[in-house]
């Protein structure tokens, strides 16, 4: 097996992503696009660097956009070159590979505007870079603004014959500490073991220092699907809005709003013995998992896997996934 391309039509803030990426050039400017993005988050201008090169740090000013943020240096004067942006693509890859944070990196088409490259070579060049240093369940989203120059490689490059990236499911839940703590682990473990899962997890995801609001948000915008684990606890904070459970709450209600009536995203898998005492208020119309411990845990995490990676509809952003060329 081998990473994932992804190419979209449409602007890399358009969703969200573990690591954005910014073209500058090797003085580092950069177009008033980036410059207007640099201005909004706060962000300082990109360093010099030589033509291919990366700088990544963590993006604290706009964590629910992307947990860290990369500058690429894609032009020096006015031009670029393809072995740049395939050490562009290679920087990227090594740096999933380093940090299992970054799954989902997104970037634009680098050099085929201000480096006056053709898209096509482009696209090849940062593949080519970014597969041979990225691990296997890693993702490059290649944002393509240009409607032109997307229907062109839609056109040149075969779509992939094999299957999706692995599905991102977030887990929320309200528990502190105890076995139901471990249960998650084990849980949100098992599903890393499954074929087409990459699971996330606030117990082992979540890094010292990072902003918890943020990187939650963050984490329900990018999932696949949302597990929502609920036990009285959790009905309680829910219903009342307390604390971070609460806060959530407010910011699935908010998402659940905007999805298809017939929306998958959101699964509940209910912990306590008798199902309604787990359910909070605003889920009770919702087919749920009832797991309680003293329940089948085989059979339940097999019905929830097969929940979990079934088929969605497309999604409205023209986009691919590149096959072998």
């Amino acid at each position: 097996m081998a990473a994932t391309v992804r190419i979209r039509q449409g602007n890399i803030f358009d969703g969200a992503s573990d690591l954005i990426v910014l073209p500058c050039s090797t003085l580092g400017t950069v177009t008033s696009f980036v410059a207007k993005t640099l201005s909004s988050y706060h962000l300082p201008h990109p360093p010099k660097m030589a033509l291919g090169g990366v700088t990544i740090d963590l993006f604290k000013a706009a964590p629910h956009i992307a947990s860290w943020v990369a500058f690429a240096a894609s032009v020096a004067n006015f031009t670029s070159s393809l072995q740049a942006i395939a050490e562009i693509g290679r920087c990227l890859g090594e740096e999933t590979a380093k940090n299992a944070l970054i799954r989902r990196v997104a970037a634009p088409l680098l050099g085929a505007n201000s480096g006056g490259l053709a898209p096509n070579d482009c696209l090849e060049a940062l593949t080519r870079g970014f597969l041979s240093a990225a691990p296997d369940d890693a993702l490059l989203e290649v944002s393509v603004i240009r409607p032109e120059h997307f229907e062109q490689l839609r056109a040149h490059h075969p779509a992939s014959p094999v299957g999706p990236p692995r599905r991102r499911v977030f887990i929320s839940h309200g528990a502190k500490d105890g076995p139901e703590v471990q249960w998650l682990t084990d849980l949100a473990t098992w599903l890393n073991q499954q074929p087409g899962i990459l699971a996330r997890l606030d117990r082992t995801d979540l890094l010292h220092g990072m902003d918890f609001v943020q990187w939650m948000c963050n984490e329900v915008v990018q999932a696949d699907r949302v597990i929502l684990v609920c036990d009285e606890l959790y009905r309680q904070r829910a219903d009342g809005r307390l604390g971070g459970v609460g806060w959530e709450t407010m910011l699935i209600q908010g998402d659940l709003y905007f999805q298809p009536f017939d929306s998958t995203k959101y699964q509940i898998v209910v912990r306590t013995e008798a199902l309604l005492d787990g359910l909070p208020r605003y889920l009770k119309t919702r087919r749920a998992f009832h797991a309680p411990p003293s329940g089948d845990e085989a059979a339940f995490r097999n019905e929830l896997l097969s929940v979990l990676l079934r088929e969605d509809a497309p999604t409205a952003a023209p986009s691919f996934i590149l096959g072998p060329s």
